[in-house]
């Protein structure tokens, strides 16, 4: 069957019945590279035009959970060890889940008081590889309450797996159990609103922002290779500053 602008078309309707239309684009843009490489290579190939095809609009984007700090106390208070250390490390550094659960015991340097971020657990495949871009590899500080926490944890490490965090057969916790069987139960007892951990980053972040970092610095703790992705993902805690100077100045000026 040839490739071409029909094809292609009913390809971006399955698509977009389960897909957001970023992932839409990203696997047209793969499908088109791959048929200019066969061509390039001498074979028959069908072609189509982006500029022809009906994409998907731009759905409507629902707002990230965002855990509070004072969520976030409540919940490493109330967590039985090891989870509320893994709570911790992740609400404190910002961390993403996987990279967190693919700490070492080696990672954490406590002459240097830096916990060292270089791998991360696939969700899928609960395999170790590598972070998710150049960005993502980096030295975290590490606070004195997170030295301290993980100090007392060290002191219960069996030491028979090189991971900070092992599971009982000394591999790297399911993220999604994790969140299943730990986080939303104690979310409940609390009775916080849900949310996954990703609303632990995405609270360290607007935390930051909020109490007057820089976003170039919240940029360098969070990692993004990108200062756009940033101001994008975050705008809603610029936008509470904004707001805040505008209100500033008005006083300054009509009182």
């Amino acid at each position: 069957m040839e490739i071409g602008n029909k094809t292609t078309q009913g390809f971006v309707a399955y698509l977009s019945a389960g897909h957001t239309r970023k992932t839409t684009m990203n696997v047209l843009a793969t499908l088109s590279s791959i048929m200019r490489t066969a061509k390039a290579w001498g074979y028959a190939t069908g072609d189509f035009r982006f500029a022809d095809l009906v994409l998907p609009r731009d759905g409507v984007r629902t707002e990230q959970r965002c855990f509070t700090d004072e969520e976030m106390r409540q919940v490493i208070a109330a967590a039985s060890e090891w989870f509320g250390t893994i709570v911790a490390v992740t609400a404190i550094l910002g961390l993403r889940i996987g990279e967190t659960l693919a700490l070492r015991v080696s990672a954490v340097d406590f002459d240097r008081r830096l916990i060292r971020v270089r791998q991360s657990v696939d969700s899928a495949t609960r395999k170790i590889a590598g972070v998710k871009s150049r960005a993502s590899s980096a030295d975290m500080p590490m606070p004195k309450e997170l030295e301290a926490r993980l100090h007392l944890h060290l002191s219960r490490h069996d030491r028979k797996s090189q991971l900070l965090f092992p599971n009982r057969n000394g591999r790297p916790f399911c993220a999604d159990k994790l969140r299943e069987k730990q986080l939303h139960p104690l979310l409940d007892k609390l009775r916080i609103p849900r949310g996954g951990f990703h609303g632990m980053r995405h609270g360290a972040a607007s935390a930051l922002l909020a109490d007057g970092a820089s976003p170039a610095l919240v940029q360098k703790q969070l990692r993004h290779s990108d200062p756009r992705l940033t101001l994008a993902v975050y705008a809603h805690v610029l936008g509470d500053q904004q707001r805040t100077a505008v209100q500033n100045r008005s006083t300054r000026l009509v009182n």
